[in-house]
């Protein structure tokens, strides 16, 4: 028997543009990508109405001819059948390897870009413009991308890096505040696991986020990515640190799930997963210092929930969690917060689950 090792060695670099009003200058990034003068552009119906023509139009002053692919918006769509869609009309239309995908939109459409330019002939160069806070905070940052199947949210999915994010914060104008408050949930996490002067900059912010301040704005949205950037670069595929981004996500999940994606938005259900994951490292005496009264006001101020919905049955949730992407063979681990700002890894045995998840419900 003969053993040999191929060993890898691998740099990417993703270019994160920040700005307001900067369509033409993602165009001219795109050319200067010197990719094929073919692209894909991928967004929904409700984004499309507004951005899909300025984008395109910049893109056919530079001479890029677009392959327009706009889906229904919504979560439910984060699904196989809306990949295979995407997948056939890049095939219709014979985008090659040196084709970009540009992905306008959300979460949804952001994950499904990358998925979809992960796979299609190995790899196509990827765009991400975020249109959403959730999006420019979180979706668009650090190469994960997935699809939701029947047994859970995010089951499917691959690490794929874009080659550029491109986030303007004049589009959050036409933002709905309750969009809005949806990506704030994921800024507050980020100042919860990492830092404190963060969270209550946002807390004492509160006002100025409502009336869409575009330098402040722009200022959260640039220290977030700071945050997330740090522990993507140290742990690109997810095998240790940068797993504690996962606060109130192994919760949120369920909650989602058991509302079939329709009763909890992502950020309603992550903010309830923290205010969870608050009440389980209160219970097994580890939190140092609590603030679920700020988070509450907080959540509270957006309209967003701080109980979890009486039609959500908690054996359905501990279901749902079983599902888990997260579980491991000797059971699950969660991201529980120790102070503000700081958060450890704790592993719940599966003969001790449900009595931990069902106390944690209870906020």
């Amino acid at each position: 028997m003969e053993t040999q090792k191929l060993t890898f060695t691998r740099t990417t670099c993703n270019e994160i543009v920040l700005g307001t009003d900067i369509f033409k200058e993602v165009a001219a990034r795109v050319l200067r990508l010197r990719a094929a003068r073919h692209c894909a552009v991928l967004t929904n119906e409700t984004v499309a109405k507004w951005y899909l023509q300025p984008l395109l139009a910049e893109l056919r002053t530079r001479g890029i001819k677009a392959t327009e692919i706009v889906l229904p918006d919504g979560e439910k769509h984060k699904s196989l059948d809306s990949l295979s869609a995407i997948l056939d009309q890049l095939c219709a239309d014979g985008l090659d390897r040196n084709c970009p995908l540009i992905a306008l939109g959300g979460g949804v459409i952001c994950d499904l870009g990358g998925f979809a330019a992960s796979v299609f002939k190995r790899g196509l160069p990827l765009v991400l413009m975020p249109t959403s806070l959730l999006a420019m905070v979180d979706a668009s940052i650090g190469g994960k991308n997935a699809i939701n199947l029947p047994g859970g949210k995010n089951l499917a999915g691959t690490f794929y890096q874009p080659v550029l994010t491109a986030i303007d914060v004049s589009v959050l104008r036409t933002l709905p505040l309750s969009q809005l408050a949806y990506g704030l949930v994921e800024a507050i996490k980020h100042g919860a696991i990492s830092d404190s002067a963060y969270f209550r900059f946002i807390h004492k912010s509160v006002d100025s986020i409502k009336a869409k301040h575009m330098s402040l704005l722009q200022r959260l949205i640039r220290r977030s990515i700071h945050i997330k950037k740090s522990f993507v670069a140290e742990d690109e595929l997810d095998q240790g640190i940068r797993a504690h981004l996962n606060l109130g996500h192994t919760f949120g999940h369920a909650l989602e799930a058991a509302g079939n994606y329709i009763r909890l938005h992502h950020g309603e259900a992550v903010g309830l997963g923290m205010l969870m994951a608050l009440k389980a490292a209160r219970t097994i005496g580890k939190l140092e210092e609590d603030y679920t009264e700020h988070l509450r006001h907080i959540l509270t101020e957006f309209g967003l929930p701080t109980k979890i919905p009486v039609e959500l049955d908690k054996k359905e949730l501990l279901n749902t969690l079983s599902q888990d992407k997260k579980k491991l063979h000797d059971g699950y681990r969660f991201i529980l917060p120790q102070s503000l700002g700081k958060t450890f890894v704790h592993k719940v045995a599966q003969d001790k689950i449900e009595d931990f998840f069902l106390n944690a419900c209870d906020i």
